[in-house]
């Protein structure tokens, strides 16, 4: 595994293969890419961040927490992908291993931010 250190740290926007471990159930584990939600202040200095699993299975029922990658080579993936924003999660910084790309496509982090007020719709009367 990668050492995270001061010149190498996660930016909001990028996506990274991480370690997820293993919860049971339907819950995303495993090596897998991920999308790094929480903000550069809290990656900077905090030994914590929040990620969003991506799966390549684009057989998922269609749900509005799911984000579609389509475009997925431009953002550093192998096959069309699911972002599951109702799997948002937080890791340890060691468990990420590289990064591989980014989103900064206008239209898809709209569509992350639209599955976020959905998922958590306190968010939604703001």
């Amino acid at each position: 595994m990668l050492k995270i250190n001061e010149k190498i740290r996660p930016r909001f926007g990028e996506v990274w293969m991480c370690h997820l471990t293993d919860k049971g159930g339907s819950v995303q584990s495993g090596y897998r890419p991920v999308f790094i939600l929480s903000n550069n202040q809290n990656n900077t200095y905090s030994s914590t961040l929040n990620v969003i699993p991506i799966t390549s299975k684009m057989n998922k029922r269609k749900l509005p927490v799911h984000v579609e990658l389509w475009n997925y080579a431009i953002f550093g993936l192998k096959t069309p992908s699911t972002m599951m924003v109702e799997q948002t999660t937080t890791v340890s910084i060691e468990s990420l291993e590289r990064k591989i790309g980014a989103i900064s496509d206008h239209a898809i982090l709209a569509s992350i931010g639209r599955a976020i007020i959905v998922q958590f719709p306190i968010f939604a009367g703001c």
